[in-house]
């Protein structure tokens, strides 16, 4: 990379600060190679964590009642029955009954 006319000021004063341009680039180079190497160094390890441990298998349904989780073939639902319109009052009888005739035997 040319370290040469990287601003608007004169050669001799953009000189003095190629150094520090060449600072950066070799910090930013090894940055990168640093975060290169921690992200494969992780990625083993997440590798390894899911080779080597071996899941648990617990029956979490063994406890379960699953006769109250299905749905049960019945009868069709009988509607309540309704209750009868109430009765409207009687009106008073005109005249009084006649006598029940007597039972013969």
């Amino acid at each position: 990379m040319s370290y040469m006319d990287f601003s608007s000021w004169p050669r001799d004063q953009e000189q003095s600060f190629v150094v520090f341009e060449q600072q950066s680039a070799e910090s930013s180079r090894k940055a990168f190679t640093a975060a290169i190497i921690a992200g494969i160094g992780v990625l083993l390890l997440f590798v390894g964590i899911y080779a080597g441990v071996e899941p648990e298998h617990r029956d979490m349904t063994k406890d379960m009642n699953m006769s109250n989780l299905t749905k049960k073939a019945s009868a069709p639902k009988q509607e309540a029955p309704t209750p009868a319109p109430a009765a409207a009052p009687a009106a008073a009888p005109a005249a009084a009954p006649a006598a029940a005739p007597a039972d013969k035997k």
